[in-house]
């Protein structure tokens, strides 16, 4: 192809079909059938440079070679070129097919011989000329059907396009097909030959070549450079080529070479330019400031920021959509090839691109309807980029409000880009604006797990809010950073704070979360005193986080209300959607079946947001009540759809993970590892209460319970878990029979009967409150209590149609009022549940688990039998003990620890194994598990305590006894003559036994 050489081989053929190009392909395959069985005429191949044109005809005449006559000609751009040279080309091409035997039987008209410089050198007239070569190329189609290729028509001689319309005219209906190619988008209203390009297109079948598809795009690549690319890197290809071959072909081959997508090659450098040196001025300059916009530009703000009317910017580019560089949408123009826009781009100097995004900006800023037109992130990119061009306040406003908008999406990595750059833009003046940016900037690092660059930004953040000297701004600043990393200092800041608020100090003698409280309490005073939405908005927000658990969601509404009644005066959407979100929450923990109705309102205005990233979260938000109403299989198909509809950011990816595990338990199922609970976003502790409620359905009980000695012990359990972690504790001390901790949350609970159990912001829901009274009030053995409680939470479950719920109360009720154990006859001592049931000469005694009632069982069991004091002791116990026994161990800690950590991997690595069906592998790592727990056996007594070489056992006595001696004075309070038996029967020390004696009752144990 004439003046762009390199077009030519952007193609590879499959099967002889063009890559992406069938139906283009199969319309022109017709036209060259039609022509071999009847007739000929016409066919314009029409589209920009490297779109493929010539690769198209070169295979449609390539597959018919053995039974057409085919002659090719191609123009060439110059003015050196003889008129009709494209049929100067085609007769000596068909001359050399048919050789010179057959092209004498032709018979050649003398004109023929003398246009192709044989004659006598006198010039025909053109009639003549015409004549003669339409009459030599009918004769030759009588011989075979006859082919004639055109290439680049564009850059022809008038003379040639003239001949060309009367052989096409006096053919139509011999078997002659003439196929001619030509950049429709160059042939302007200025260009030499439109006039008579446009009398051929009316009588011509067009055929015209667009892009590729993402799909054709991925298969040259892959053709190209002999590796299929990842979707990303192919629609990346395809936006900055606009599918265009030949662009495509030069990006795959720097793809493969480890260059970036975005890198361009001489080539294409030269195609564009070139195609960009034949606009006209007027339309060149225009696509140039058109390029400052975007890939996707608008003519109002075009004229706005140009101070043109509307009517010319649009007539402008209109002419220009005829370049085929851009073309117009709906409501707005689009460049066809990122590459074209940003080769218009670099073609200014920086200051004068600066100047333009300005003007765009300050456009905006004129025309507030003219910002529907763009995201909120395009339009701080045009503020960044302007730099000095524009004022610091408006450039810092509108790239935190992109920060805002990215955070808002969970788009963690854009928030911190666009909070980076405005604190880069603030001047040494915007002091309080830069404080709360870095603060903003911070969380968003720390989302990222870069802890220790967030603790450096937080610091630099509280140090220049203490030296600007606005308690406001301190009580801000504090309050927002990490409430458990340097307490000391924070509580110094936010008295500081609390005293230029108050006038006062604070008492000295209060806790962090106390100070905390007053400090927000002032800060609420004086943020309701200055009128200002933004700071009352800040007070709300860090009031609402700072009270969940049961009891808080009554002030939650009132809360949430008050945010919403500032979204109606700011018309801030963002906030406005999220308290509508939260209100549904708050009315379902109070028990309120209203909520549906707000749910409902809520999922409305998400559906019509111009944030698309609120569809995904009415999704999870009709998931979570699909799971509290029972429908597990519509929950999983909107948990998928929010999925699909959210990027894959973390804390998305674990908000998703989170779901899935609620439906997975609710569902009664359980995770087949830990592995598969959400980890990430919400800390180490989220996933460790989750995989303390999994080791319950497990049967893992003391895993449990260390697992919530952690939690307690941990500094950094967000309040928004409060129920879930109250539900854990219920569900331990159900399994454990521990009464103390039932009781303790049973009298925690009672004061919030009639809410639910509601935590992390409303993603997980655990059930009325009743019913988790009626299961402790079932546990510490007071029936009439539980069926109370149970027959509430059926009724309160009801209201909210909450099935599985209201199940699980029926079912506590059925279990109270199923058929008991019979009556213990004879000599009892035997555990049920939560209570112990004594019974010894006829009279029956029923006492709450105790460790002095365990110990007595042991020894019961093994009448006559010494039992040392220390193996009485549980594994908890009997590390306690070890750590403050003397002697030395059998094995030392260290040892100990190795060997349950290897235990454990072999467990892991068992349910790995039988869960893929490896069970050969599964029986030799339990063969390994069963040697190693022998080898334990040997070195450890009971419970797994480290046996010790000549330890002093006395501490273990002295606990032992003391507990069995208030054991048994409680036996005596209610039975006296079981007492006495025992006392008479134990002996209590370093070892302990139960001797009868003579006529010794038969215990049912």
């Amino acid at each position: 192809m004439a003046g762009v050489g390199p077009f030519v081989h952007t193609w590879r053929v499959t099967d002889t079909l063009l890559i992406g190009r069938d139906h283009p392909a199969s319309a022109l395959r017709a036209a060259v059938d039609r022509t071999a069985a009847s007739h000929g005429g016409l066919v314009l191949v029409v589209g920009e440079a490297g779109i493929g044109k010539t690769a198209l005809v070169t295979e449609a005449a390539a597959g018919r070679r053995d039974d057409l006559l085919v002659a090719f000609a191609t123009s060439w751009e110059s003015e050196a070129v003889p008129d009709n040279w494209l049929w100067i080309q085609v007769l000596r091409s068909l001359r050399g097919r048919l050789g010179d035997e057959a092209w004498r039987a032709l018979r050649p008209a003398p004109a023929i011989d003398v246009f192709l410089g044989e004659g006598d050198g006198s010039r025909p007239v053109d009639f003549e000329l015409h004549d003669a070569v339409t009459q030599l190329l009918i004769a030759a189609s009588r011989v075979r059907p006859l082919l004639v290729v055109l290439d680049d028509l564009h850059f022809s001689d008038t003379a040639s396009i003239e001949l060309l319309k009367f052989a096409c005219q006096h053919t139509f209906f011999e078997r002659v097909l003439f196929v001619g190619t030509y950049r429709d988008s160059e042939i302007d209203p200025g260009h030499r030959l439109r006039g008579r390009m446009l009398q051929l297109v009316s009588k011509a079948a067009m055929v015209g070549l667009d892009g590729l598809t993402e799909d054709g795009v991925a298969a040259l690549v892959a053709a190209t450079a002999g590796a299929a690319p990842d979707p990303d890197t192919v629609a990346e290809i395809t936006r900055r080529t606009g599918g265009n071959p030949f662009f495509v072909e030069q990006s795959a081959l720097l793809w493969a070479s480890g260059q970036p997508v975005d890198a361009t090659s001489a080539g294409m450098r030269d195609a564009l330019r070139r195609r960009l040196d034949q606009l006209p001025a007027p339309i060149l300059r225009m696509l140039t400031l058109a390029s400052v916009g975007g890939r996707e530009f608008h003519a109002g703000v075009m004229a706005q920021a140009s101070g043109l009317e509307l009517f010319r910017i649009e007539s402008a580019l209109d002419t220009a959509c005829q370049t085929r560089l851009i073309r117009r949408e709906r409501d707005r123009y689009v460049f066809v090839h990122d590459l074209v826009r940003e080769t218009l781009y670099n073609s200014m100097d920086p200051a004068e691109a600066a100047h333009h995004h300005g003007c765009v900006v300050r456009a905006l800023q004129a025309d507030e309807s003219l910002k529907k037109h763009m995201l909120i992130t395009e339009i701080a990119h045009h503020a960044w980029v302007a730099g000095d061009d524009l004022d610091p306040e408006t450039a810092v406003d509108l790239i935190a409000r992109a920060g805002a908008k990215s955070t808002a999406c969970m788009s963690i990595a854009g928030s911190e880009r666009y909070y980076r750059r405005a604190v880069e833009r603030c001047t040494p003046a915007m002091v309080r604006k830069r404080v709360l940016l870095r603060i903003q900037l911070a969380d968003a690092v720390r989302w990222l797990k870069r802890e220790d660059e967030a603790r450096g930004i937080f610091a630099l953040a509280l140090h220049e809010a203490e030296d600007h000297g606005d308690p406001m701004l301190l009580a801000r600043a504090a309050m927002d950073a990490p409430q458990t990393e340097n307490v000391p200092e924070l509580m110094r800041l936010k008295a500081l704070a609390y005293e230029g608020l108050a006038g006062e100090a604070p008492d000295p003698g209060l806790e962090h979360e106390a100070l905390s409280r007053q400090l927000l309490y002032r800060f609420m005073i004086a943020a309701r005193e200055s009128g200002d939405d933004e700071e009352i908005s800040f007070g709300l927000w860090a009031t609402h986080a700072s009270s969940w658990g049961p009891g808080t969601a009554a002030h939650r509404q009132r809360v949430v209300e008050e945010l919403a009644d500032i979204t109606r005066r700011t018309g801030d959407e963002e906030m406005r959607l999220l308290a509508s979100s939260l209100r549904w929450v708050v009315l379902l923990e109070q028990g309120d079946p209203a909520f549906l109705a707000q749910l409902a309102e809520f999922c409305a205005l998400a559906d019509v947001a111009d944030a698309g990233h609120w569809v995904g979260g009415s999704n999870v938000d009709r998931a979570i009540v699909d799971i509290v109403q029972g429908r597990y299989d519509s929950a999983e198909a909107r948990i998928d759809e929010a999925a699909r509809l959210m990027d894959g950011e973390r804390a998305h990816l674990d908000l998703v993970g989170h779901l899935r595990w609620e439906l997975t338990i609710a569902r009664g199922e359980l995770p087949s590892t830990d592995e598969s609970l959400p980890h990430g976003s919400y800390g180490a502790n989220h996933a460790e209460l989750l995989t303390g409620l999994v080791a319950l359905r497990r049967g893992e009980t003391g895993r449990a319970r260390r697992i919530r000695e952690r939690l307690l012990a941990a500094d950094d359990l967000f309040g928004s878990w409060e129920s879930l972690m109250l539900r854990f504790e219920a569900e331990l001390a159900v399994a454990d029979g521990d009464t103390d901790l039932a009781r303790d949350l049973y009298d925690r609970l009672a004061p919030h009967e009639g809410e639910w159990l509601v935590a992390m912001w409303g993603n997980s829901i655990s059930g009325p409150i009743s019913h988790w009274l009626g299961t402790l009030a079932a546990a510490l053995g007071e029936d009439d209590r539980a069926a109370a409680h149970f027959t509430a939470a059926v009724e309160q479950a009801d209201r909210l149609e909450a099935r599985p719920w209201a199940d699980a109360a029926r079912a506590g009720l059925a279990a109270l009022a199923a058929p008991k154990d019979p009556p213990a006859s004879g000599d009892v001592f035997r555990r049920d549940g939560a209570t112990w049931t004594l019974a010894f000469e006829g009279d029956v005694l029923h006492l709450p688990h105790a460790k002095g009632l365990a110990d007595l069982h042991e020894l019961l069991s093994h009448p006559g039998e010494d039992i040392a004091a220390a193996d009485l002791l549980d594994p908890a116990e009997s590390v306690a003990a070890d750590a403050r026994l003397g002697g030395d161990d059998v094995l030392d800690a260290a040892a100990r620890a190795r060997f349950r950590e290897h235990l454990e991997a072999l467990d892991e690595q068992i349910d790995t194994a039988a869960a893929v069906g490896d069970d050969a592998r599964a029986a030799a790592l339990d063969t390994e598990r069963q040697a190693l727990i022998e080898h334990l056996k040997a070195a450890t007594g009971l419970g797994g305590r480290a046996r010790r070489l000549g330890d002093n056992h006395e501490r273990a006595r002295k606990s032992v006894t003391n507990r069995i001696r208030n054991t048994l004075k409680k036996i005596e309070d209610g039975h006296p003559a079981l007492g006495a038996h025992l006392r008479e029967a134990v002996a209590t020390g370093s070892s302990c036994a139960y001797r009868p004696g003579p006529g010794a009752p038969k215990w049912d144990l």
